[in-house]
């Protein structure tokens, strides 16, 4: 493609003038730029949520966020139906941090940008107010991506079951949107600020991200600027759940992304204990008491029901690839939770039994 400077003559001048006001009011965009939902269930101050949403804003798209107003990992699927939306107590990690006084709205925006949404509920409902309110409201239509993520720890095998993370990706599946779910090993919680050095790790996975989106869902080459030109980033019906391994700093780059499949290899798996005492996750993690409660066991540990949680030993399993800390692990998934023909052809023989 060749390039060329427009003559500064006098009549050159207003249409420099033009492009010039465009590019400052955010109308003039790349042609690749895409409308992106950002979300997660760590919260709107998470630095991985804000890093990745600087990073897509730098590279010319559009990009909402829609996130809880606190912290709410673990909450899966969770949806208070038909119950108004609370207003603020004041002790929320995103009130605190935005200076948002007890008896705020539960629903509201970033005083620093008005591009950041909070919601004061569940990891799906902040979803789904971007989808069903902000987004129509920025764009005129549904985003054409949106991103779960990136979340503070992996979601592996059957834990995803319980992750607000991945089930914002379900959720936005069934809606007929492109969407995929992005999960960071390093599992401390970071509080975003902008003062945060450009070395650090929140920056390194939304560069990885970043790169999955424009190389594996727009396809463009490394250095290229070519267009989705409109089509569809994924097919109907189809998600990604994304997982980032442990790395040394400034190698995120150097990692490959490997197709897996969600498997039952996972780090942790929820489990009930008549004493919280007796799980060794949560004595580690200071909950050393004599009180019925779930906590975590990892695969092949011994459960309180004297059974096992069951291994996973293929080498395609989304956990075990994780394991390895070489690659980016990329497992297709459906909105929908239906069985395989397999198993379709097991029921039919056993319904046409008399």
């Amino acid at each position: 493609m060749h390039s060329y400077t427009l003559p500064h003559t006098p009549s050159a001048r207003p249409l420099l003038q033009a492009m010039a006001a465009l590019a400052l009011c955010g109308l003039l965009q790349p042609a690749h730029a895409l409308d992106i939902l950002l979300c997660n269930d760590d919260g709107l101050t998470a630095a991985n949520l804000r890093a990745l949403q600087q990073r897509l804003v730098g590279a010319g798209h559009s990009v909402l966020v829609t996130a809880p107003v606190d912290n709410q990992s673990g909450r899966g699927g969770y949806i208070a139906f038909l119950q108004p939306v609370p207003a603020l107590t004041g002790n929320e990690r995103g009130a605190k941090a935005l200076g948002l006084a007890a008896g705020s709205a539960g629903i509201g925006s970033d005083p620093a940008d008005a591009n950041v949404h909070y919601v004061n509920g569940t990891p799906v409902a902040a979803c789904l107010y971007g989808i069903d309110v902000q987004a129509p409201a920025r764009w005129g239509k549904a985003p054409d991506l949106v991103i779960s993520g990136p979340n503070e720890g992996n979601n592996t095998g059957h834990i995803n079951a319980s992750s607000g993370t991945f089930n914002n990706l379900i959720y936005a599946i069934n809606r007929g949107l492109p969407a995929i779910a992005v999960s960071d090993a390093v599992s401390s919680q970071v509080t975003w600020s902008d003062t945060l050095p450009p070395t650090h790790r929140a920056y390194e996975v939304a560069d990885i991200v970043l790169r999955l989106v424009d190389q594996v869902l727009v396809g463009r080459k490394a250095h290229s600027h070519g267009s989705p030109s409109g089509r569809r980033l994924l097919p109907p019906g189809l998600g990604l759940n994304v997982n980032i391994p442990a790395f040394p700093a400034g190698n995120g780059a150097t990692l490959p992304f490997a197709l897996t499949h969600i498997g039952q290899a996972t780090a942790y798996a929820p489990a009930f204990y008549e004493r919280l005492s007796d799980s060794p996750v949560a004595v580690a993690y200071g909950v050393n008491y004599p009180l019925p409660g779930i906590s975590l066991a990892s695969g092949g540990t011994v459960l309180p029901s004297g059974n096992t949680l069951p291994l996973d030993a293929s080498s395609r399993s989304e956990g075990n690839v994780i394991a390895q800390g070489q690659a980016v692990t990329i497992s297709p998934v459906q909105g929908m939770p239906e069985a395989s023909r397999q198993f379709e052809g097991w029921l039919q023989q056993r319904l046409q039994r008399r």
